[in-house]
């Protein structure tokens, strides 16, 4: 009996059958739902354009994608800039308006 305990507990065991119990009952009860659902979403992502060449190999390939996260990254760092300085001149402001600076 004590070759069925998993990890040296019962709770080991008790969690990995209650798993298994549960995904068959997930499975029995939703499964038509689980593939219909997989197979439209492979359907929409095939009609998707993805942000890169297919004729292209190597790094040309993927140069869209490239220039696009340079430009995410960049006006992340532009805002974050932005906020940081108006966060300090509201600071300063209210400061010199209340004289708790």
């Amino acid at each position: 009996m004590e070759a069925l305990k998993i990890g040296g507990s019962w709770w080991g065991t008790f969690w990995v059958v209650f798993s298994v119990l549960l995904t068959a009952f997930v499975w029995l009860n939703f499964g038509k739902a689980i593939q219909k659902f997989i197979s439209e979403v492979s359907a929409e992502l095939k009609k998707c354009s993805w942000p890169w060449d297919e004729n292209k190999t190597g790094f040309a390939k993927y140069r869209e994608l490239f220039d696009s996260t340079v430009v995410v990254i960049v006006s992340t760092i532009l805002l974050s800039a932005i906020v940081t300085f108006s966060d300090f001149i509201l600071l300063k402001v209210i400061g010199l308006v209340t004289r708790l600076h």
